[in-house]
Formats: structure tokens, C-alpha cells, sequence
């Protein structure tokens, strides 16, 4: 970047491009970078000479001596493929080709590719005469789209997601069985996650992204499995005829833009009787072709920057030269000898003048006296600060010191020469622009350098100075608004809703409590933070999605697992007249649930395809032991007996969903006449010998609730409020609700709420604050002590 804002300043001083050069000794480090400043430039700093002008799209003009090296997607996006077949189908690797975005737009009967031209000598000039065969195509507008569509426009799906779909599969790689089991086992997942997270709320934006993630899986899995069968049938060692036949087969179907390695697959036909050879033989010979994709210089030099290696200097002359990198080990190299010859072992006794390391050592200073010599005018000398893949460090090489002799007469210590260059070079990592924004190459170095000054100023004196950013910037006119509202004291419409108006009012009037049905869980979220609550119950914003650890089995799945036992549990005790649970009959209660139990986790992992079967055999042993003790403490229940399992109302009944309890229905509950609820209920119990029901929530959580526990300050409210949603749908008394923690982490405790006539005006007041948050309009972020820790 320095380079290039000097070269501006030398094009503003009258020098014409074609007579600067930038001499590179390691062109590995310095061509990426310099080709990327030059870029940045806008097109007002454009060619000035006619014979480049509209040449450019933008930037300094440059012309690289060995022409440009860029890493060629399409070319990585194969040989990934390619690697992942020679690693046992690795998802790591075939991740690395999702990242490259090659997955192709294919019709119905896909692009046929009747005759590419080969990169060969014979036809390389031809091809660079048609159309750019390595052209990128244009992007499409983005239209609006069914998102459950697999095919869009003609066009099989982006992947989106693919890679973290892959990712929470655990595929790993092995054989193609584990990526059919494994995929499928996902797909399973998520339709048991859709179920356990509908039970609570069919509205919820959960579910949304879970359907959506079980549509992208589904146009995953359409792409994905016909290619890891196809490469996992290749043999292990073949002719070159016949690996560039399969591999001609399977570029178009894996590339969005194959012809690059169609066209290198054509060149290495005439190898095609030679064999036998392994495909990780073949894929190092592809490999040094496909990788990186050389661009040739422009026919014409003249108006353009001269960018080139020391030895390019050998008869030219220009008025300005830029040789940077004057670092230890990057100019000069380290000279070597060579390993197969070395100089006092076989050079020296042939005495052949073969080049000695003091023969290099000169070469490498020669290099040096070219470079530096080739300048009439102005000689620009830099190095590297700092090693930025190693984050050390880096200190100027001795050549630079030679330099300063030269030019001073004497030798200048590190310390002198480093404080001298930071003083020149200007630049620093940790604010990018220069000093004054009339030095700055790009609108970004301007803007930074304008804020550079003010920021060291008076902010009375410049109050509204970078005001111009504002309106230059849309997005960062939000940003820096939104940022200031919620920084002042009072409330403003940056915190969340905070009053109605023509817009929010009739959107608010659709949500009240009063014209659609929440489920409790929704409701719960307005104690945490009445702006987490607008997110998910009213906006139906997914929350983020943190991964669990393949150490653990998923909360959702496990809490499906164990709901669905506790259910098949209840109805196999019914269906045989063993309700309720006495001490006696607990020796053949046990074997039932530990037979229902073993029944469950084996139609899970048909299902689910557990990725690590230990970690799947423990978590079921957990919720095995779990399950006994619940069992246990039932028979301590007494006069009540389990009447209603997996109770629902106001939910879909789905024909497929066998927990449902059939005596549920579909209507919404109308509690006061006034709130719509829906949801669904663990367990509804009776009192023998009278019309009293109480009402059971199991959780597999920790047991937060105190003795005096009976809202929660609304973030408890099923004990009260699914009593009195009981009370309306079947036209029956509650004597209580209760939380039974059924698990080791709740300590398999329980806590009872009476239902008196308190605690019911307590649970509809909790409706109502609701409610009239809703119609005043006034739901902020205002969270809860600790509530954003687990928002």
C-alpha cells in the first residue's frame, strides 16, 4: 500500500507509469500483495496513456514480467474431491470443496461439454483468442425464491449450510454406508426435534429453522450421496486413460465452471496407455496444474508500472525504482548449495568453475547493484516491520546498511535505520491510513485518516466535522444512530418497541393475547427481557444456534427420548390396570419401564444413526436410571392416579404423533374470556373417588425454585396457569399444579402450587401485564440480572 501511494505521488509529479518499476527479490511474498494495492486504487488514478486507456477497469496499471499466478477455485474445488476419494471419503475434505463455491447450476438433463480446448502449447494460442474460457460468469440478480424448492430457476440450490450440515452429521468419512447413515440419521433428528419443539409451541421460530435446516439437508443429500458413491467405486490403480476418463465423467456434475479442468484433462490425454497408476499419483500431476492459474502479461508494457525480479533490470532503465523487502532472509536469500553436488565434496576437485557459495553470495549482491542501479531519478528502499504469518518481528538485512554507507559514508546502527524507516514508511497495522487523507489511495484510507485527525482534536472544535460520512454511508448512518439512541437515558424506538404508531399499531393488535393463541414457553420469555419476547414470539426471529458437543446427546433429543418413555410408560400401566403405582407392584413396574426403555432407545438409534456409539450407550444408560428412580418416587403418589398423558390443546393433532393423549383438542383454551392459550401437558392426574385434578410438568433441568416459588416473576407459569387451562377444557376442579424434576441434575424433587384464588388472580394479572405491554406498545430491551448470559 505505501508502495503504491508513492508511485501516485510520483504520477501526480509529472512521471509516467512506464517509467516506474518495483524490482521484487521474493516474488512470493510481495506479487499477492502488490496486485491487491494496486487494485485498491479508484479509476480516477487511472492510465493516462492512450495506448492502455479502458485497458484497466481500475487501479494502477501494472505489468508483471512472468505475468499474475491467482488460485484457481474450480481447479482447488477437483482436486478436493479428488483428495477426499484418496482419504477415505473425508468430510473434512469435502468440506473444503463446499467452501470453494463450485457446486454447480445444473438442468434437469445437466451441460454436456462435447470438446474442450487443451492448455497445450498447439492450442494455447486459440484459446486465449476465444471468448475468456476462464472468465467468471456473471452473477444472476437475486430473485425471490421458494425457499423449499430444490431446483430454482433451472438450477439445483445453493449450498446453504452445507458445511455445517456436514459438520453436525459427524460424517467423519470412512465408506459411503456412513455417509447414507449418517445423513439420514440427521434427517431423522431434526424430524424428532420438529416434534419435541411443536409439542411446546408449533409457532415457534425454532421449529421455522429447523424445517429449514431439514429442507437444506434434503437438497444436500440430493447432491452429495450420488457423488460419494461415484468416487468410492473408482479403483485403486488404474491407466491414465482411464482416471481421465472417470474424472471427465465427474468434473461438470461437481463444477459450476469446469473448463479449466476439462481443458488440462484434454492436454494429459496422449498419457493415456501409461499405467498402472494410483489416483494419488494422479492427483499430484493435476495438482500442479490446477492450484494456481497464470494469467499472461498485457502485448503491451508502455503505460504501465514494471513489476519484475532483479535480473529483468539487466538493460532497462527507469526514473523511479521501489526495491522492497531488503529483510533478513527474504533480500538476500540464504544462499544453498546443492544438496546432489556439494562444493567441497565434488565442485571444488572437478574444477569446473562450478558456481561456489561465495560465487552466490556475489550473485545475490549483483542483484542488488542491478535493482538499484537501473533508477535515474528516485531509488525507494523498504522491508517488513513485522512477520505477519508469525507475528514477529523483522529486521532490516545487511544490504540495507550497505545502502545507507553508500549514501552517508558511514554505517548507521538497527536502532537508527528502524526509527528512521517508521518515520518515512507512515503506515501502521493498528490504524490503516495514512497521516493526511489527501495521501490516501482509497475512500477507506480517507475516511480513516479524516476520523485520524479529528480524534486528535477538540471534539467541541470539530463537533459535526465527519458528519459527511453519514450521508455517504446508509448503513453506517444506522449503525452510528442506532448506537446513540440506545446510549440515551430515555427510551427510543433503537431499544425496541416503545410506543404505538400508524405502523406498529395495527401489528400489535394482531398479537394480543386476545387474537392469537401462545403457548406458555413464549409467554415465559417476556420475564427474561420483553425485547427477547418481541424476537421470538411476535417477530418469530430464530435464536442462535450453539453446537453441542459430541460428548453429550442433544438437549431436544434427550428430553424427546425421555418424554416419549414417560408416555408409552403411562399407557402400557393403564392398558393393563396397574394404575396407580403402589411399593408392591415396583419389581414388575421396573421391568415394564426397562423394557419400554430399551424399546425407545432402539427405535431412536435406528433413527438417529448415533454418531459415537459409546456416547450413545451412556447417555441412554443416564436416562435409564433416571427413569427407575422417577418410577420409584411415583409410588409415593398415593390417592393420585395418572389420567391424561402428553395432554394438548390448541395444537395440530398429528395422525403420525402417537404421545399425543386422545382425549386432546384442537381448539385454543380462552382463560377469563379473554387470553388464547395453547400447549401441551406432561400429566394430569385425579384424586380417587373425586372430580380434584393436578397437574404435573415434568422437567429434566436443575430445580431453581424456592419454597415461596409461584410465578417466578412470570418465568414459571405452567404449575398455575396450565391448572387453570385444565380447569376450562374439562370443566374440572385443579386442586394444584406442580414441577416434578425427574433427573439427577433437579435432585428428583418436586414443587406443588396450590391453585387458590390468589394464585389464579396472580397468573391472569401475569397474562395481563403481558397483554397491555403489547397494546401500549412497549416492549424494550430490558432484560432480566443474568438474562443476555442466556439470551
Amino acid at each position: 500500500v505505501e508502495i503504491a501511494r508513492r508511485i501516485l505521488d510520483e504520477a501526480r509529479a509529472g512521471v509516467p507509469f512506464d517509467e516506474i518499476a518495483v524490482f521484487i527479490r521474493s516474488p512470493a511474498h510481495y506479487a499477492g500483495l502488490l496486485e491487491q494495492a494496486f487494485r485498491r486504487v479508484p479509476s480516477t488514478h487511472g492510465p493516462t496513456d492512450p495506448r492502455t486507456q479502458g485497458s484497466e477497469p481500475h487501479g494502477i496499471p501494472a505489468w508483471f514480467d512472468r505475468g499474475t499466478r491467482r488460485p484457481h477455485p474450480a481447479g482447488r474445488a477437483f482436486l478436493a474431491i479428488l483428495a477426499c476419494a484418496c482419504e477415505k471419503l473425508s468430510a473434512r475434505r469435502f468440506g473444503e470443496y463446499l467452501s470453494l463455491a463450485q457446486v454447480p447450476q445444473l438442468d434437469g438433463a445437466g451441460d454436456v461439454f462435447s470438446f474442450v480446448v487443451p492448455d497445450d502449447e498447439v492450442f494455447l494460442f486459440r484459446k486465449h483468442e476465444v471468448a475468456g474460457a476462464d472468465a467468471e460468469e456473471p452473477a444472476p440478480s437475486p430473485q425471490p425464491q421458494d425457499n423449499d424448492a430444490a431446483v430454482v430457476d433451472g438450477s439445483l440450490r445453493a449450498p446453504w449450510k452445507w458445511e455445517t450440515l456436514i459438520v453436525e452429521s459427524a460424517v467423519i468419512g470412512g465408506d459411503p454406508q456412513r455417509w447414507h447413515r449418517r445423513l439420514n440419521g440427521l434427517e431423522r433428528e431434526y424430524r424428532v426435534k420438529i416434534q419435541r419443539e411443536s409439542k411446546e409451541d408449533p409457532g415457534s421460530p425454532r421449529v421455522e429453522r429447523l424445517e429449514r435446516d431439514r429442507t437444506n439437508l434434503r437438497h444436500l443429500r440430493s447432491f452429495v450421496l450420488p457423488v460419494i458413491d461415484e468416487i468410492a467405486a473408482w479403483p485403486y490403480t488404474s491407466t491414465w486413460g482411464e482416471w481421465l476418463n472417470l474424472f471427465d465423467s465427474l468434473a461438470p456434475r461437481i463444477l459450476r465452471q469446469p473448463e479449466r479442468v476439462l481443458g488440462v484433462i484434454a492436454e494429459l490425454r496422449p498419457m493415456s496407455g501409461i499405467g498402472p497408476v494410483t489416483l494419488d499419483e494422479a492427483r499430484a500431476v493435476l495438482s500442479e496444474r490446477l492450484l494456481l492459474l497464470e494469467q499472461a502479461s498485457p502485448k503491451l508494457r508502455y503505460g504501465r508500472v514494471f513489476i519484475g525480479s532483479p535480473q529483468q533490470a539487466r538493460g532497462r532503465t527507469f526514473r523511479v525504482v521501489f526495491v522492497p523487502g531488503l529483510a533478513e532472509r527474504m533480500f538476500p536469500l540464504k544462499p544453498h548449495e546443492d544438496p546432489m553436488m556439494l562444493d567441497r565434496e565434488l565442485r571444488i576437485p572437478l574444477e569446473a568453475d562450478l558456481p561456489l557459495q561465495k560465487d552466490r553470495g556475489r550473485a545475490e549482491r549483483l542483484l542488488l547493484r542491478l535493482a538499484v542501479g537501473s533508477a535515474t531519478e528516485r531509488l525507494w528502499l523498504s522491508y517488513p516491520r513485522i512477520e505477519m504469518a508469525e507475528s514477529r518481528p523483522r529486521v532490516p538485512s545487511f544490504y540495507a546498511l550497505d545502502v545507507m554507507r553508500a549514501i552517508t559514508g558511514r554505517i548507521p546502527d538497527h536502532e537508527t535505520l528502524q526509527e528512521n524507516a517508521v518515520h518515512e514508511g507512515g503506515a501502521g497495522l493498528a490504524w490503516p491510513s495514512p497521516d493526511s487523507p489527501a495521501a490516501a489511495i482509497d475512500d477507506l484510507e480517507h475516511d480513516l485518516a479524516v476520523l485520524k485527525e479529528l480524534l486528535n482534536e477538540d471534539s467541541a472544535r470539530v463537533r459535526g466535522h465527519a458528519h459527511y460520512l453519514l450521508r455517504l454511508n446508509e448503513s453506517l448512518k444506522r449503525s452510528v444512530t442506532a448506537r446513540w439512541g440506545r446510549a440515551r437515558a430515555q427510551w427510543t424506538p433503537f431499544d425496541g418497541i416503545t410506543r404505538v404508531n400508524s405502523l406498529t399499531g395495527p401489528m400489535l393488535g394482531s398479537q394480543r393475547l386476545a387474537a392469537r393463541p401462545y403457548s406458555l414457553s413464549a409467554l415465559q420469555k417476556f420475564a427474561s427481557c420483553p425485547y427477547q419476547f418481541l424476537l421470538s414470539a411476535i417477530y418469530r426471529l430464530e435464536p442462535a444456534e450453539e453446537p453441542e458437543p459430541l460428548q453429550k446427546l442433544d438437549p431436544l433429543t434427550r428430553g424427546a427420548l425421555f418424554h416419549e418413555v414417560q408416555a408409552r410408560f403411562f399407557r402400557a400401566l393403564k392398558g393393563a390396570g396397574r394404575l396407580p403405582v403402589v411399593a408392591r407392584d415396583l419389581p414388575h413396574i421396573l421391568e415394564l419401564l426397562d423394557d419400554i426403555a430399551r424399546r425407545v432407545a432402539a427405535e431412536y438409534h435406528e433413527q438417529l444413526a448415533p454418531a459415537i456409539e459409546r456416547v450413545w450407550r451412556d447417555e441412554i444408560a443416564d436416562i435409564a436410571k433416571d427413569l427407575r428412580v422417577w418410577a420409584r418416587r411415583l409410588a409415593g403418589a398415593g390417592e393420585w392416579v395418572p389420567t391424561y398423558f402428553e395432554y394438548s390443546f390448541g395444537l395440530p393433532l398429528d395422525l403420525e404423533d402417537q404421545q399425543r393423549d386422545p382425549h386432546s383438542r384442537i381448539e385454543p383454551v380462552l382463560l377469563d374470556g379473554r387470553f388464547k392459550l395453547r400447549g401441551s401437558i406432561d400429566l394430569v392426574e385425579q384424586k380417587q373417588g373425586t372430580r380434584l385434578y393436578r397437574v404435573t410438568d415434568h422437567k429434566t433441568g436443575k430445580n431453581r425454585t424456592t419454597s415461596k416459588t409461584v410465578l417466578g416473576g412470570g418465568a414459571i407459569l405452567q404449575p398455575v396457569l396450565y391448572s387453570l387451562a385444565v380447569e376450562q377444557a374439562l370443566d374440572a376442579q385443579v386442586n394444584s399444579g406442580r414441577l416434578f424434576y425427574c433427573t439427577a441434575p433437579g435432585g428428583f424433587t418436586d414443587h406443588e402450587i396450590p391453585i387458590t384464588e390468589a394464585n389464579r388472580r396472580a397468573g391472569l394479572e401475569a397474562l395481563e401485564i403481558v397483554d397491555r405491554a403489547i397494546e401500549l406498545g412497549f416492549l424494550p430491551a430490558a432484560p432480566a440480572d443474568r438474562a443476555c448470559a442466556w439470551c
